[in-house]
């Protein structure tokens, strides 16, 4: 009985590799990522999502992109996101730690915070 509570102790471990819990959307992201620490940090979702949204506002004629859950140092986060969308409307919400820009620019800070290893 001692035996094969041991063996199916070894199955289930075996099992709980990080790339088979993530699965092959990430697999590529892991292999690629790059050791480089900025002063700032977005965390994912539970759903391993980046915390990026749009937001429609005026019924239907002003449309903001809104980056939450952000950790350390905001500021930075904006100077960088600024210079590389090449846009200046780009505002900070200090109570909530959000970054608010401008349009629907979602697919290009989500193809940005990916190349950063975000």
């Amino acid at each position: 009985m001692f035996r094969s509570l041991l063996t199916r102790s070894s199955q289930f471990s075996r099992s709980a590799t990080p790339q088979r819990v993530l699965g092959r959307a990430f697999e590529s992201t892991i292999a690629e990522q790059k050791l480089v620490t900025y002063p700032y940090f977005i965390n994912r979702t539970r759903f391993q999502t980046l915390p990026v949204y749009t937001d429609i506002r005026n019924a239907g004629t002003r449309t903001l992109t809104l980056v939450r859950r952000i950790d350390g140092d905001v500021e930075a986060l904006r100077k960088d996101l600024a210079a590389a969308l090449e846009d200046n409307t780009i505002e900070i919400r200090k109570v909530s730690r959000q970054i608010v820009i401008r349009g629907n620019r979602i697919s290009e800070v989500r193809e940005w915070l990916t190349k950063k290893g975000f």
